[in-house]
């Protein structure tokens, strides 16, 4: 049985922004609630809760549920062990992070009626918003 994991200093302030960046990465189906319990892959229900999850049957046979948890700041992730080395290659905080943080760059450039561009430098991903 494999523990689950929380990364409280990754935190996603916009419930929106978050649910886009889920549906970037193909996990459009979620389930929003208050303290939704979280289940492993045999369908036994976790001590953990979250108010965003992504089920166990969206994500594969052998995974647990997926989950965000709200805090004062916003939104936190809560994964397990083995969900966090297999999915996505084991680079789903890396790429959440960078679908969230490319939304938030789309509502910046909107607001502000301006436009993006985009130059990978390497491993760096630079977008600037001229307004």
């Amino acid at each position: 049985m494999s523990k689950y994991l929380s990364f409280p200093d990754v935190i996603f302030k916009d419930r929106l922004l978050l649910l886009a960046a889920l549906a970037d990465l193909g996990h459009s189906q979620v389930e929003e609630g208050e303290v939704l319990s979280l289940f492993g892959y045999q369908g036994d229900r976790r001590p953990e809760t979250a108010e965003i999850v992504v089920r166990r049957n969206y994500l594969g046979s052998a995974s647990n549920d997926l989950g965000f948890a709200r805090t004062a700041g916003g939104y936190v992730l809560v994964v397990s062990e083995y969900d966090q080395q297999t999915l996505h290659g084991g680079q789903l905080l890396p790429k959440l992070r960078t679908a969230y943080n490319e939304r938030v760059v789309e509502e910046v450039r909107r607001r502000v009626h301006g436009t993006a561009r985009r130059v990978v430098e390497g491993n760096l991903v630079k977008i600037r918003v001229r307004y």
